[in-house]
């Protein structure tokens, strides 16, 4: 027997409905969205969209043997595309990874695959390391994250932050992003892997471009190009940014991956910064970046100009002044393969007593490509400091990827790191 409800569809021997609970029993498989679920028993409310499933196995692959998959005595659908588990085993093919008590993450196409699982890593500075993720709240609208990891050089080390989307939803936005740090500091961008097959936004949502943050950080590296060492504290600094649609002149109806967006973000905080510092100073600051798509190239392609302004007030009563100009050229090829170039010219005036929120190179070119081969992705991207002629930067990144599962290893040079991370897909 079958039964649809919205996005859900079940199949059991034996299917009954009382009001708007659906039970089934006897060999059930669940879907919702882009999540697959084997059941002994499942208890589902249509009106709520809550629900219970006793010894389940969970996956998003859609092959017989999944390349990974959930074990558990239990899950329970809370309502807003969150699901909890309880008693999980989680496995990659055949070999059993971990075992956790309770797990909680959204799930149904909406969630984010990322940083789920923990993140082993190795750098000259920080030496072997450990990273984890949790999720202390995620609804539609906020959600709040502690990212903590033990370093064998530096101890524990750890941020908390939040965003609550003003004006809908915290759904993500396709595209690129310049976010105001980049108009002090230089770190070439990896473009992302994808892991996300179809679009996580509903028809009817509303994603929020007015988003508040905050963070509460601990010993954080800012891998400044003149300090890779230095760590600054943030206790705490909070945000308002705003995110402004994608300004297309050339009316080509831009891919969104390749698509900039202006934004104007003002923070508050508290920042002391070590090797150098004691006491905290307080900083007020506002950046904005403007950026359009020009030029009639087509749907693949685009080259969008950039200008930059940001301006900081400090405790000490000193002030900080940067601006600058860049142009940026991508490509999207039929293959998946995307490539992506950027020239940033930077100015500056005035006094900061940070050195995290200085400029460290005021011309820089920056270029990264990532291309698909079959089931594997490989990636490039360097920084050249144009006024020295001179690489300061490179990473070059290794994945694989299946229909519901993505991992990869990448090195980073300046630092001499060595990462490895893994994501869902279409969680």
């Amino acid at each position: 027997m079958e039964q649809s409800v919205s996005e859900v569809t079940i199949r059991a021997p034996i299917i009954e409905q009382i009001d708007n609970t659906i039970r089934a029993t006897g060999g059930v498989l669940f879907r919702q969205s882009t999540i697959r679920v084997t059941a002994s028993e499942v208890s589902y409310d249509t009106a709520s969209r809550t629900g219970k499933l006793k010894d389940i196995m969970f996956t998003t692959c859609e092959g017989v043997h999944p390349d990974y998959r959930f074990e558990a005595r239990e899950l329970t659908l809370l309502g807003g595309d969150r699901v909890r588990v309880r008693g999980a085993s989680f496995y990659l093919g055949r070999l059993k990874v971990l075992t956790l008590p309770t797990l909680v993450f959204r799930a149904g196409g909406r969630g984010s695959g990322r940083n789920m699982f923990p993140r082993p890593s190795y750098d000259k500075d920080d030496g072997f390391g450990l990273a984890q993720e949790f999720r202390l709240s995620d609804t539609d609208r906020f959600r709040a994250l502690a990212d903590l990891a033990f370093k064998s050089k530096r101890g524990l080390e750890g941020q908390i932050e939040y965003e609550y989307g003003l004006d809908g939803t915290l759904a993500p936005l396709p595209g690129r992003f310049l976010p105001y740090e980049a108009q002090q500091s230089s770190a070439p961008v990896m473009p992302m892997i994808p892991i996300m097959e179809r679009s996580g936004q509903r028809s009817s949502e509303t994603i929020a471009r007015l988003r508040q943050f905050g963070r509460f950080s601990l010993k954080q590296r800012t891998y400044d190009i003149r300090n890779t060492g230095l760590l600054v504290f943030r206790q705490p600094e909070l945000g308002l940014t705003y995110i402004a649609p994608h300004v297309d002149l050339a009316e080509t109806e831009l891919d969104p991956q390749l698509r900039l967006y202006p934004q104007i973000a003002t923070t508050w905080g508290r920042y002391k910064e070590t090797p150098g510092q004691e006491r905290f100073t307080s900083r007020i600051g506002v950046n904005l970046a403007m950026t359009a798509n020009l030029l009639p190239l087509g749907r693949n392609a685009a080259i969008q100009p950039i200008v930059m302004y940001g301006v900081s007030s400090y405790g000490n009563d000193s002030s900080y002044r940067t601006w600058g100009y860049g142009i940026d050229a991508s490509r999207l090829f039929s293959s998946g393969a995307i490539a992506t170039a950027r020239y940033i010219k930077r100015n500056d005036s005035g006094r900061s007593p940070f050195l995290f929120d200085t400029v460290d190179i005021f011309r820089e070119f920056q270029g990264a490509f990532q291309v698909p081969i079959g089931r594997h992705i490989v990636g490039f991207v360097a920084g050249l400091n144009v006024d020295t002629g001179k690489v300061y930067d490179w990473e070059a990144l290794y994945g694989y990827r299946t229909d519901c599962l993505a991992a990869w290893v990448t090195w980073h040079s300046r630092l001499q790191r060595f990462s490895f991370d893994a994501a869902i897909i279409n969680l």
